[in-house]
């Protein structure tokens, strides 16, 4: 059994209202990010649009054969 990666997604969520937050959303991303490496690029993002980091959501496709 092989796994193919296909592509993974990050959704970032900032903002200071949880029911509405601004959203940065990559494609294509790494196969396997770190939570390191997720938390330290939201404080990045944080820093550059001047709102709070929430948390992020990563989606990876795969395809087993």
């Amino acid at each position: 059994m092989t796994k193919t990666w296909l592509k993974t997604s990050i959704t970032f969520l900032l903002g200071t209202d949880a029911t509405h937050p601004a959203r940065i959303v990559l494609n294509n991303g790494v196969s396997a990010p770190e939570p390191e490496q997720i938390e330290a690029f939201g404080g990045y993002l944080a820093g550059l649009t001047g709102l709070p980091f929430i948390r992020a959501n990563v989606t990876t496709q795969n395809t087993v054969a």
